[in-house]
């Protein structure tokens, strides 16, 4: 979502270089062990993401923490999680070290409008490039982009969890979109972006995603399914644009690529701006005749819309005409009997 990510990233990269030469192909083997042999920071493995100390959480992504109060400082991972989640972890909040320590980058973080977003997004993706270098990142995926094997085949070759891919994969995206992962109920387990398409939350319901739905119905093998008219919803009530998407299981979880245009599982996928929409589930929707913003209470019996305040719904819309005047269409009340003037106007 930062467009200077790389960036700090390769930042990070050379301060880790400078600091610890070769540490990367270390970490990359065993992360655990090449940090334990540094003097300058510490482990801490606690019992559940709940006993993480909250002064370490820092807004974090993941279910970690970084200590700089402590004496060296303590690079905080919880036990509960899965030895993959665990890596990714421990390299993100190394990721804040990095950052907490080198001059330069340090000064960058300051200048950003959003420096603490920055910085974990800037963490997310050090740990996603340490456990996947560009090579074998480029070995698992076409040359047209990601797809929803991609993160099947990153996932078989690598020791890095889905939630790192997601991260890795989503740096590779040739156009805006999504890549996430999602319980088998269509809970959102985590997500990246890349460009203008906002990821879904955390822990949001998804499963009413045309893309998702099919998949979750679905067996569970590696056969991916693609849809082209996949939405995510967002906590506002209203969605993303429709996105090509293609999705498949990844040991017990579905993982799901959805981009704007120019999907690399398709020959032609144009952008389909202006196709968002209003969730039906959304409890809040603003009336297109009227404009006023109301709260869902009924619905229209004929076009199955929400009936705003004023009785305002999609027949009401059907039946609009322009004014002779001013020439905005108008609701028919907003007309005298016979009138081709609205009311506005003839006032």
């Amino acid at each position: 979502m930062f467009e200077n990510t790389a960036t700090q990233v390769e930042g990070m990269l050379t301060a880790l270089e400078r600091w610890h030469p070769g540490a990367s192909v270390r970490l990359a083997s065993n992360v655990f062990a090449e940090i334990e042999s540094w003097d300058q920071l510490r482990i801490a493995l606690v019992p559940e993401e709940k006993d993480v100390p909250s002064d370490a959480r820092r807004g974090c992504s993941v279910a970690g923490g970084y200590l700089w109060q402590t004496n060296p400082p303590t690079l905080v991972v919880s036990q509960s999680m899965s030895r993959r989640r665990q890596r990714f972890t421990l390299l993100h909040e190394l990721g804040h070290h990095i950052q907490s320590n080198d001059m330069e980058l340090g000064s960058f973080l300051m200048e950003c409008d959003e420096s603490e977003a920055f910085e974990d997004a800037a963490c997310d993706a050090f740990a996603a490039r340490i456990l996947m270098p560009p090579e074998l990142v480029r070995q698992s995926m076409p040359s047209s982009g990601p797809d929803a094997n991609s993160v099947l085949n990153l996932y078989q070759k690598s020791k890095a969890s889905r939630a790192a891919i997601c991260v890795r994969l989503a740096s590779e995206l040739r156009t805006p979109g999504v890549i996430a992962v999602f319980s088998p109920e269509g809970i959102v387990s985590f997500a990246a972006a890349r460009g203008t398409t906002y990821p879904p939350a955390k822990g949001s319901d998804q499963s009413s995603n045309v893309l998702v739905a099919a998949a979750m119905v679905g067996s569970l093998d590696t056969h991916a399914i693609t849809r082209d008219n996949a939405r995510i919803s967002y906590s506002t009530g209203r969605t993303s644009n429709q996105l090509y998407g293609q999705i498949t299981w990844c040991e017990g979880y579905l993982v799901a690529v959805m981009v704007e245009y120019s999907a690399s599982w398709k020959s032609f996928s144009p952008p389909r701006e202006g196709t968002a929409m209003v969730s039906k589930t959304s409890r809040w929707q603003d009336c297109e005749t009227c404009g006023s913003n109301f709260m869902i209470k009924s619905r229209c019996a004929s076009c199955e819309e929400p009936r705003c305040d004023n009785g305002h719904c999609a027949c009401t819309r059907a039946a609009e005409r322009s004014c002779t005047e001013c020439f905005v269409l108008k609701h028919p009340a907003q007309f005298s009997c016979g009138n081709e003037v609205c009311r506005d106007c003839a006032d």
